[in-house]
């Protein structure tokens, strides 16, 4: 073999080598990434929020195409299940509908990940915020859920009213209408 592609080999292994070893502390740290955020979906299971909020992570738009896109980090159901997540949007408002990919944050593009981490915070602060309007929502309509609840309970103990009977009717050729005429 010539000395160019000795050098070319060896160029290959010696690169092969090196990307192995950072294959190994990515996966390591990425690893421990996903163990915060395990901890902090179970953290937040338990308060059982049921309520969906987004944060931008960042966005743009394409001013002659009109083209959007934007990276978001949320708290949201997920394939069944709640958690912290992240989408991908993209649309045009001349679509019908927008391009959307979801995952729960561990199952996530490992950039998209990365670029989410700073995110967190203002997360759980609009999460926060929507769990306090979305209570505020529900105590307006409590009374009128309650008084809809206690007049059906009303009607349901109500004495059941016995139907009256019906009498059959006779057949056409017993019916006699009139005079028989022969």
């Amino acid at each position: 073999m010539d000395s160019n592609g000795d050098s070319l080999i060896e160029r290959v292994q010696a690169s092969y080598r090196q990307l192995s070893a950072f294959a190994s502390d990515l996966n390591a740290v990425s690893d421990e990434l996903g163990k915060s955020i395990t901890d902090l979906d179970s953290t937040l299971k338990k308060l059982n929020l049921g309520i969906s909020v987004w944060v931008d992570i960042r966005s743009g738009e394409d001013p002659q195409s009109l083209d959007y896109w934007s990276e978001d980090i949320g708290y949201a159901k997920i394939g069944g299940r709640w958690g912290i997540a992240l989408r991908t949007v993209k649309g045009n408002p001349n679509w019908p509908d927008d391009d959307i990919e979801e995952w729960l944050f561990n199952e996530a593009p490992r950039l998209l990940r990365l670029s989410a981490i700073g995110k967190i915070a203002e997360l759980l602060e609009k999460l926060s915020e929507k769990a306090a309007e979305t209570t505020k929502k529900i105590k307006e309509k409590l009374g009128e859920a309650q008084k809809v609840a206690a007049a059906v309970k009303q009607a349901a103990e109500l004495p059941k009213r016995v139907p009256i009977p019906r009498v059959p009717l006779k057949p056409a050729g017993e019916q006699k209408i009139g005079a028989d005429r022969s």
